[in-house]
């Protein structure tokens, strides 16, 4: 028997596959390639398996947790609506007296935020501090506060706007001095920061609004420590123009909320595509050799013939000339005979072909088209019994 036939190439490949043991090793078996569970399974018995309930209900228990996650965004969207709806309608209200909604120096509600309240009093100028490392326009700056003594004698922090921090940013570039003598403030509330930073305290600087710690520079007494006031109007106007705050309503996003609210429920659907991908490929492993599912595979594979060819495919054409039969979903080669050699007569003859050739006029080359066949395999047949093979 010829060694370039099909026999011989396996036993070639065989030879190949053989692992090279040292004499005394042990054989090493070979793993099985199917799986055990279920294997010899038809339809969706497979599904009862304790492998897929497990997938089943992790696939459950995921969906429940975005459905969750999905709810608590659901609720921080709501927040945020009523949030902006309440800072829109304090913002608008007409000033009040700062007793009506601060009756005590500690009091506040998170419903009166921004709500106008209007004092008159004395800046206490030498008290004045700045708050460190704040956004002011586009760039940052210094907020400055300054104590604001009312005629019962409390003290209430008005927030009078920032100022640029200049060349040092530990320095502003200026302190802009309130006007001396009585002046009349509508502010709006805001309640008082948390203590921030460990930054040792320079003169008159501090890291936060922490309306405890100013208390203490200003050395006790009746100071409102539940909130302060950002200042809105001021009668008479200061000599120095600050940056104010807010010019209008702050608002707080909702969009992102809603946005995270719905992908999580697209991420409890991707599992559970993901959980019904695994089953149908696995389904159609098991069925492989039934009749509906092999017709499904056929229709499937005219299906894929019919889409264009990707850029790796044609990347692929260029380099090797060709295209597997596999891109279609069919095994198997093709032998392509080469073309039969041209034959001649008589040396002279053949001289008379060439030269009656050469003075035919030159035919416009065609275009060429790409042509794409596909080869059906037919179905194998059992091999006989009685046929000897070609070893023998």
């Amino acid at each position: 028997m010829s060694d370039r036939s099909p026999q011989g190439s396996l036993q070639r490949r065989a030879s190949r596959d053989v692992e090279a043991r040292r004499p005394g090793a042990l054989e090493r078996k070979t793993a099985a390639v199917y799986d055990t569970t279920t294997e010899g399974m038809v339809g969706w018995e497979f599904v009862g398996t304790r492998r897929w309930i497990v997938y089943i209900a992790a696939a459950v228990v995921f969906a429940i947790a975005c459905v969750f996650l999905s709810h608590w965004q659901y609720d921080r969207g709501q927040q945020a609506t009523r949030y902006n709806t309440r800072v829109a309608t304090n913002f608008h209200a007409a000033p009040v007296a700062l007793d009506s909604v601060l009756p005590t120096l500690d009091a506040y509600d998170a419903h009166d935020v921004w709500k106008p309240v209007a004092v008159t009093g004395e800046y206490l100028i030498k008290d004045q501090l700045f708050v460190r490392t704040r956004p002011c326009g586009d760039s940052t700056g210094f907020e400055v506060l300054t104590p604001l003594k009312l005629a019962d004698g409390t003290i209430f922090i008005v927030d009078r706007g920032c100022i640029d921090a200049g060349s040092d940013p530990q320095r502003p570039k200026a302190e802009p001095t309130p006007p001396s003598g009585t002046v009349s403030v509508v502010a709006r509330l805001q309640a008082g920061e948390t203590a921030k930073g460990s930054t040792p305290a320079i003169r008159n600087q501090i890291e936060s609004i922490d309306l405890a710690e100013i208390k203490q520079r200003l050395g006790g007494g009746a100071v409102y420590t539940g909130a302060y006031g950002v200042l809105d109007t001021q009668t008479p106007a200061s000599a120095t123009a600050l940056t104010k705050i807010v010019t209008g309503a702050p608002t707080a996003g909702t969009v992102i909320h809603w946005s995270y609210m719905v992908q999580w429920v697209l991420i409890a659907l991707i599992g559970f595509g993901g959980l019904w991908y695994g089953m149908r490929t696995e389904f159609r492993r098991l069925n492989a050799d039934h009749p509906e599912e092999r017709e499904r595979a056929r229709k499937r594979r005219q299906k894929a013939a019919k889409k264009k060819f990707t850029d790796a495919e044609v990347e692929d054409e260029l380099l090797d000339g060709y295209l597997p039969l596999s891109r279609w979903g069919i095994e198997g080669t093709v032998t392509v005979a080469p073309p039969a050699p041209r034959s001649f007569g008589a040396i002279g003859e053949a001289g008379e072909a060439d030269a009656a050739d050469a003075s035919r006029p030159a035919r416009a080359a065609r275009p060429s088209r790409p042509e794409v066949i596909v080869i059906q395999p037919s179905e194998p047949t059992p091999a006989d019994p009685a046929t000897p093979s070609q070893e023998d």
